[in-house]
C-alpha cells in the first residue's frame, strides 16, 4: 500500500449500509483497504475518464466514445 503523504485529504462520506457492505466485501476480495477500493473504483469506473475525452479534438473524441460504447466493431 502506498505511504500516506501530506497531500492526502480526509473525506467523510455517508453511505447506506448495503452499499458500504458491498464495498467492504469487494475490498477484502481484492486485497485492498476500504479506501483503496473506493479510490480504485473512482479511477477505473468514474466519469473522470470522460472528462479527459472532452480535451481531445472532436474527431478523436468521437472515436473514443464509439469504442467505449462498443460501436464500430
Amino acid at each position: 500500500m502506498a505511504k500516506k503523504t501530506r497531500e492526502t485529504s480526509h473525506l467523510r462520506v455517508r453511505l447506506d449500509p448495503i452499499r458500504l457492505a458491498k464495498l467492504e466485501r469487494a475490498a477484502e476480495r481484492n486485497g485492498r483497504t476500504l479506501t483503496g477500493e473506493i479510490v480504485h473504483r473512482l479511477d477505473a469506473y468514474a466519469s473522470f475518464n470522460f472528462e479527459t475525452i472532452h480535451d481531445l479534438p472532436d474527431r478523436v473524441a468521437a472515436k473514443v466514445v464509439a469504442a467505449l460504447k462498443g460501436e464500430g466493431k
